[in-house]
This record gives structure tokens, C-alpha cells and sequence, in this order.
């Protein structure tokens, strides 16, 4: 697995679910990832703040949701037991509604009961803090706001196994010569435990120099589910035939999982314009549909 630091801190990026408003409301930490045996107890203690100086003060509400990723990264957060996968009915917190002064922090205790027959695996929920404005009054209140921000909590039920694929690679020519050319790998994770997975692009012309290395950053793979990774790749380059071989690692320190593509640049691409439509990069032009993909070396 990779460094729990860096999985978590991605999940802050893609979990924490947060609307613009004027206040706004704070947990930590924003994600754990446990370890646990059927039968287990695991307990953990949050702390909510408010870091608005203002005396008005915040009413939170917590709750549970479910959580779940579309194969283009799509977060929804179903209702508490949609998802098979879901935690939420091991899940107990309280208190479960708080109030929060301007930079003042209070505590939510949750426990995990995990059941003496859970499937072995990674599971997951949600545990919601919305803020709403006390003030509020239904009918007579013009503007109110509301807000949340999510704890998502995941339980590695042993045994777990780290597995998947590359099964797709696709690409988006650019329109003109000042576009970028694009590229997307798809992942699916085979494996029963969530995972982080990250890796790189080689591009190399006819003559096998590399021409590019194009980063695939960090993405979080829920078990029995895909994800993309994106990269592109902008001028100057010359039009030709190029080879690009994609290198992923699901953190896995003795192997890599490899897959390889053919691209065409049917112009010399040059740096993009400074006053360039952002349209007229490509971005929505049809990719090419799946390539041929390797296996694991």
C-alpha cells in the first residue's frame, strides 16, 4: 500500500464535500483507514471547529451517507446502505447534532462494531457535519446557507489483496496546432481493498528517444471499480508516429502494471498561444476508444 499520509490526504482532495458560503465548518481529521478483524471495536473521536472569528453562532447536524466513484471520477454519496461495501450499519456516533461558536471546536465520538461474519475486504462510509445558520427561519428567511463537510472512514476487513488492470487506454487528438494532445488510462481494481494508484506515460518517437514523460497523479481505486488517470501532452513537438508506454503502480513495491499505445500527430504541435480559446484545445474531440494493454511484468 502506499503511505497512509499521502492515500489520506488524497481523500481529503476528492471526499470532503464542501459549498461556498459566507462560514464555513471543519473536521479532523478528514479520513482513517483501519485494519480490523471480524468482531472488532474501533472507536475514534473528531474534532468539529468552526474557524469564522464571527459571534454567530453554527448548528451541526451529522449523519451517515454512503459513498461511491464513477469509472470518470464522479462522486456520489448515495443514502446509508446502498453501497454493498457500505460501513454505515456498523457505524454508532454522538452527539449528533452540535453548536459552534466563532473559532470554537467540539468532539464527535464514533465506534465501529465490525459483525463476526463481515466479508473480508475494505469497507467504507461517510459520516456527514452540515452546518446550517441558526437564524434561519422556514418562509420568512430570504437567504440561508447550508454545508457539509465528510469524514469518510474505511475498514480493511482481513484478509485483503491489492489487484487490478489496466483496461482501457483512450486519447483526444488536438484540433490545432496550438492544442494538446490527451490521454486517458482506465483501472480497474480487481482486488477487495482500496487502493492508491499513480504512475507515468512514456512517450517515444520512431527512432525509440523518449520524447515526454507524462505524470499520471495519485487517484484512489474503490475495490470492483474503475478509474481514470489523465495526463496531456502540449508543444513543441513534431507531427510523427509516437509510442507510448503507460506504467502504473497500485503500490505494489515489487511490480509495475504496463500498457502500451499508438499515437499520431497529424501536425507539428506548437506552444500554446497565450490568448488561446480554451476550447480550441482538443478536450472535447472523440477519443480513439481502447487500446491494446499489457499485463504485469
Amino acid at each position: 500500500m502506499r503511505p497512509l499520509a499521502r492515500l489520506l490526504a488524497l481523500l481529503l482532495f476528492l471526499f470532503a464535500v464542501t459549498a461556498v458560503a459566507q462560514a464555513t465548518v471543519g473536521v479532523d481529521p478528514v479520513a482513517r483507514l483501519y485494519t480490523a478483524t471480524p468482531g472488532q471495536t474501533i472507536t475514534q473521536v473528531l474534532n468539529i471547529y468552526n474557524p469564522n472569528p464571527s459571534e454567530q453562532k453554527l448548528r451541526v447536524v451529522a449523519y451517515l451517507t454512503d459513498m461511491n466513484v464513477s469509472e470518470i471520477g464522479e462522486t456520489e454519496f448515495p443514502p446509508a446502505g446502498t453501497v454493498k461495501e457500505s460501513s454505515a450499519a456498523w457505524t454508532t456516533f454522538t452527539p449528533a447534532e452540535i453548536e459552534l461558536g466563532g473559532e470554537e471546536t467540539k468532539q464527535v465520538r464514533y465506534t465501529i462494531q465490525v459483525p463476526a461474519d463481515a466479508t473480508p475486504g475494505t469497507h467504507w462510509a461517510m459520516l456527514m457535519f452540515e452546518a446550517q445558520e441558526p437564524a434561519a427561519i422556514p418562509g420568512k428567511t430570504l437567504a440561508s446557507f447550508r454545508l457539509r463537510v465528510a469524514h469518510t472512514i474505511y475498514v480493511n476487513v482481513q484478509p485483503t489483496k491489492a489487484d487490478g488492470s489496466i483496461t482501457g487506454i483512450f486519447d483526444s487528438l488536438p484540433q490545432n496546432e496550438t492544442g494538446n494532445y490527451q490521454i486517458a488510462v482506465q483501472y480497474t481494481n480487481t482486488g477487495n481493498a482500496v487502493t492508491g494508484v499513480k504512475g507515468r506515460v512514456e512517450l517515444r518517437d520512431a527512432d525509440g528517444n523518449l520524447a515526454a514523460t507524462l505524470p499520471l497523479s495519485l487517484v484512489v481505486a474503490l475495490p470492483n471499480r474503475t478509474v481514470l488517470l489523465k495526463s496531456a501532452w502540449g508543444g513543441p513537438v513534431p507531427k510523427g508516429q509516437y509510442s507510448a508506454l503507460v506504467i502504473l503502480n497500485n503500490g505494489d513495491k515489487n511490480k509495475d502494471i504496463l500498457g502500451e499505445h499508438v499515437v499520431t500527430l497529424p501536425f507539428d504541435l506548437k506552444p500554446p498561444a497565450t490568448t488561446a480559446d480554451p476550447e480550441s484545445n482538443g478536450a472535447n474531440s472523440a477519443p480513439s476508444g481502447p487500446a491494446k494493454t499489457g499485463g504485469k511484468p
